[in-house]
């Protein structure tokens, strides 16, 4: 199976390691860190690591920006599947990933190395995806992104870890600025 290999801004992503290599991976995430913000980006590096392990094979990156306070994981995965040709598959293939009772907002991604859809789902501010049907009054609380993405013809899907609506807006253009640097390497 392929690897998945991105360029990603060292001051900004990090590639979340194997649990073998996470001591020192964590030394210089923490290094000239405050108390506080070391104690947000060992909760936000914990949190990757438990992804990474649940993720196989995928490439698993931690968005880490502790001025902000902006913490983010990004998985990658690449199938054997060809990739999608339409928005439909591609809003059908997210909505299976992350139910909700609301329409995705799903954007093409502009035409490059890397193409497919952006699919966003919302959820109410009560933490836990709405059962009911959505209501006008209801207070937007989180979002999710998954990517969509054709990489040389195979379907590579990514996706966030849910986040409020203003960090979910940062964190999406930081993801699509490194977008256009995955790669497909072979083992």
């Amino acid at each position: 199976m392929p690897e998945l290999s991105v360029e990603a801004d060292p001051r900004l992503w990090s590639v979340v390691p194997a649990e073998a290599d996470a001591e020192e991976w964590l030394r210089a995430l923490l290094e000239g860190r405050t108390d506080e913000q070391s104690a947000r980006i060992l909760l936000a590096a914990d949190l990757a690591m438990t992804a990474r392990e649940a993720a196989g094979d995928a490439l698993v990156l931690l968005l880490c920006e502790p001025v902000s306070g902006l913490y983010a994981t990004l998985g990658f995965i690449v199938t054997d599947a060809p990739a999608f040709s339409d928005r439909g598959r591609a809003e059908e293939l997210a909505l299976t990933v992350t139910p909700s009772p609301w329409p995705p907002t799903t954007t093409a991604l502009p035409e490059g190395p890397v193409s497919g859809w952006r699919v966003t789902v919302l959820f109410s501010d009560d933490d836990q995806p709405p059962t009911a049907e959505p209501s006008p009054a209801t207070t937007l609380g989180w979002v999710r992104t998954t990517y969509v993405l054709d990489l040389h013809g195979r379907l590579a899907v990514g996706q966030l870890s849910p986040l409020s609506p203003e960090a979910g807006a940062v964190a999406m253009a930081l993801t699509e600025q490194l977008l256009p640097t995955l790669e497909l390497e072979s083992r």
